[in-house]
């Protein structure tokens, strides 16, 4: 008697996963069907079948983890603080916070980071990613920006979203290339005492 059919789309996120160990122990280089095969426990032909080629498994690798780990987003809390400098400290701080548990997926995306720049496939996929995560924090760059006009004149939302986006893609880069000085604790007081810092 068979075994229970997985359903294709259960099936497929399995072999995703499977792509991400593999790409994460072996690097992008070392991504090949058949090692995908092997850590999902399936026939080369069934990533084949859901992945026509190498390229394919590529991509779909590249959009499962902007989706699921890198790029988290922005949520606007609320209920966590009165204010909106305050929320947004708040979430830039969590955002900090999960980056040393996130190396591994970081470490990959800087690969297709560099991919990216020979490949405008892969270059378009991650700008169209990184700007929805800017967007993300909008809500909340834009209610500080009203909260506080006169400290923040001549800046928009807009702009603050990108500066606070670009502070944690900066303590990203910083925790793989110098990883003994990364300090979440020292990075996330001194953006919390920017933020909230009243005039």
């Amino acid at each position: 008697m068979p075994g229970k059919r997985i359903p294709e789309n259960l099936r497929r996120e399995q072999i995703l996963e499977a792509a991400y160990r593999v790409a994460r122990k072996q690097r992008l280089a070392g991504l090949s069907s058949r090692a995908v095969a092997a850590e999902a426990r399936v026939s080369n032909g069934l990533v084949f079948f859901y992945f026509r080629n190498r390229r394919q498994l590529l991509l779909a690798l590249l959009d499962w983890l902007l989706e699921t780990t890198i790029l988290r987003r922005a949520v606007d809390r609320s209920a966590v603080k009165k204010n909106a400098s305050a929320r947004l400290a708040v979430e830039i701080q969590d955002a900090l916070e999960h980056l040393p548990g996130n190396r591994e997926q970081i470490e990959l995306f800087f690969d297709y980071w560099l991919m990216g720049a020979h490949d405008t496939v892969i270059r378009k996929r991650i700008r169209a990613a990184l700007k929805r995560y800017r967007d993300s924090y909008l809500p909340l760059a834009r209610a500080v920006v009203a909260e506080q006009p006169a400290r923040f004149p001549k800046v928009t939302g807009q702009s603050l979203a990108d500066i606070a986006t670009g502070f944690i893609e900066g303590c990203a880069l910083r925790l793989i290339t110098e990883p003994r000085d990364y300090n979440t604790k020292a990075n996330s007081q001194a953006l919390s005492a920017l933020l909230t810092q009243r005039s």
